[in-house]
C-alpha cells in the first residue's frame, strides 16, 4: 500500500502524459466538451449504441461532468486524448495551454466503478474513427495498466464492453486481459479482467 504522499505525487505524474509520437493524455476539463462532440457527435463511434450518440454541446457537457469531477476528486480519471494535428486535420484544437498544435482524438483512462459490489477500475477508451489504426487504444490501455497500481493499489482493472466489439476486445487481450464472459447480471455486456499488480516505476 502506498502512503498518502508517495501517491499525491504520482497523481501530478497522470495528469499530463506524453508516451510517444506527439500523443498527449491529460486530465479532462470542461473546456474539452467542443471535442468530445466532434467525436461522440460521430454516428461511427457509436454503431453498436446510436442511441448514446452525442446531439449537441449541451449533451456533451453533461457527458463530461462527472468525469470531470472524477478528475477533481480523486486525481486521476479518463483522459483528453490529444493527436498531432496532421493525424487528423480537420480535428478540433486541444484548448489547454500546453495542448500544442494537437486536435481532440477521444476519451480513454481508468475510473473507480465497482462490479458486485466490489471495486474494480474501470478501462474506458473511444477515439475517432479519423484517428484509429495508429496503435493508440493500445496505448491508452498501456498507460493505464501502468497508473492503476499507483492510484487503487491491490484494485483489478476490467474493460466492459458489447459482446459484438471484437476489436475492443482483442485490445484488451494484447494487453493481458482475461475475457470472463459476460458482466454477471448483465445480457449485453462482456467483461475482460486485469488482476490488480504491484506498482514498479511510473517514470519506467
Amino acid at each position: 500500500m502506498l502512503d498518502d504522499d508517495t501517491r499525491r505525487a504520482h497523481e501530478g505524474i497522470w495528469r499530463h502524459l506524453e508516451p510517444r509520437d506527439g500523443v498527449l493524455l491529460r486530465d479532462l476539463v470542461p473546456d474539452d466538451a467542443g471535442g468530445v462532440l466532434s467525436v461522440h457527435g460521430d454516428e461511427r463511434v457509436y454503431t453498436l449504441d446510436p442511441h448514446e450518440r452525442h446531439l449537441d454541446l449541451a449533451h456533451s457537457r453533461r457527458f463530461i461532468a462527472p468525469m470531470v469531477e472524477h478528475w477533481q476528486r480523486h486525481g486521476f480519471g479518463y483522459w483528453t486524448v490529444l493527436v498531432p494535428g496532421h493525424w487528423w486535420p480537420e480535428g478540433v484544437p486541444g484548448p489547454g495551454p500546453h495542448d500544442g498544435a494537437r486536435v481532440h482524438a477521444g476519451l480513454g483512462g481508468v475510473a473507480t466503478h465497482a462490479i458486485q459490489g466490489v471495486p474494480v477500475l474501470n478501462v474506458y477508451f473511444r477515439l475517432a474513427p479519423e484517428v484509429q489504426g495508429r496503435g493508440l487504444a493500445g496505448l491508452i490501455v498501456a498507460e493505464a495498466v501502468r497508473m492503476a497500481p499507483y492510484v487503487a493499489p491491490g484494485v483489478d482493472l476490467v474493460v466492459r464492453t458489447r459482446p459484438a466489439n471484437a476489436a475492443s476486445r482483442r485490445v484488451a487481450e494484447r494487453a493481458g486481459f482475461i475475457d470472463e464472459g459476460l458482466e454477471p447480471g448483465t445480457t449485453d455486456m462482456q467483461l475482460l479482467r486485469l488482476s490488480a499488480a504491484p506498482p514498479s516505476s511510473a517514470k519506467d
